[in-house]
């Protein structure tokens, strides 16, 4: 029986091999090389160029946020002027602000309640404008379009105006209201702060009182906290006219009243 052998590899094989070795080289190092490139390789393309687009994404003009403000404002029944007036307190009409709580957008939508209004970007105008406005009309509903109140609520969670029935006694919340009142209606602005004013003594005095007694209970702080006032909250040229009563019904946008209630 004949030993069979394997056949001789030749040196004519050796090129091939070479050639295919450095193939894949070349191959794995590219592959790293792209993955660096594009940064943290945990983290999926498309939140790549979901962040990439959030940073390039231009910012609106005046004339298409407030065109945007009318649209959005006749379709709810709410008035376009005041939906200015909270977006200039809130955001001075810049669609990339955040608070330090965390409200994001024109009209500073909590994550929260952002997801409850179905606004999945709260960073862009056309989407933050609706929930803002839908968000509003539906305090104002609930609360029979009493301006403070829905301000109020608006500021600090509906809970806390129902909790204090009435505005609660949070300083920012009570700044809050009479700072948007005083683009919609001065007069009511100022009654409005005068009531607050005397409001505050009343509780200060009390305090005092209660202090000779038993512990005073701790105010909790507000549930949504504003920025503080900047030095200008200017309105656009289209909604500077002189300051109209806060119970102009607007009839001509169709628009509900709202009033100033003696007590907020």
């Amino acid at each position: 029986m004949s030993d069979i052998k394997p056949p001789r590899q030749t040196d004519e094989h050796l090129p091939r091999r070479c050639v295919l070795g450095l193939a894949v080289l070349l191959l794995t190092s590219g592959s790293a090389s792209l993955f660096a490139y594009r940064g943290d390789r945990s983290a999926p393309a498309e939140a790549v160029a979901e962040s990439v687009d959030a940073d390039e994404r231009p910012v609106p003009s005046e004339a298409e946020i407030i065109s945007r403000i009318e649209g959005v404002a006749a379709r709810y029944e709410v008035s376009s002027r005041l939906v200015a007036a909270i977006i200039a307190v809130e955001s001075e009409f810049n669609p990339r602000a955040v608070s330090r709580t965390g409200a994001q957008g024109l009209m500073q939508l909590m994550p929260a309640t952002a997801a409850e209004l179905n606004v999945r970007d709260s960073f862009d105008p056309e989407e933050n404008i609706e929930g803002g406005v839908r968000h509003l009309r539906a305090l104002m509903d609930r609360f029979h379009n009493d301006l403070p109140l829905v301000l109020a609520a608006y500021n600090a969670g509906e809970q806390a105006v129902i909790a204090h029935r009435g505005v609660p006694p949070y300083p920012e919340t009570r700044q809050y209201v009479v700072r948007v009142l005083r683009h919609v209606d001065q007069d009511a602005a100022r009654a409005v702060a005068r009531r607050f004013a005397g409001s505050s003594s009343k509780a200060t005095t009390s305090a005092g009182l209660a202090r000779r007694t038993r512990p005073v209970a701790i105010e909790p702080p507000p549930a949504r906290v504003r920025p503080s006032a900047a030095a200008s909250e200017e309105l656009p040229a289209v909604f500077a006219s002189p300051a109209r009563a806060a119970t102009d019904p607007e009839q001509a946008r169709g628009v509900r009243p709202v009033y100033v209630a003696e007590n907020p």
